[in-house]
């Protein structure tokens, strides 16, 4: 394997760097993200006031 490059620098490279860079999916994908969290600590502190309900 090794690096994919000549020389181990990004000298003289230009433009992006990762394909979908400039348009809408990286903010797709981190609002989407945003989503899962929160709904995932939603769904965590519902699950555990259910469970101290039961103990007190």
């Amino acid at each position: 394997m090794g690096f994919p490059f000549e020389t181990a620098t990004w000298d003289g490279v230009e433009g992006a760097f990762y394909m979908g860079a400039g348009g809408q999916m990286p903010l797709i994908y981190t609002l989407i993200g945003a989503a899962l969290c929160v709904l995932a600590l939603w769904a965590g502190n519902r699950k555990e006031h259910k469970l101290y309900g039961d103990y007190h």
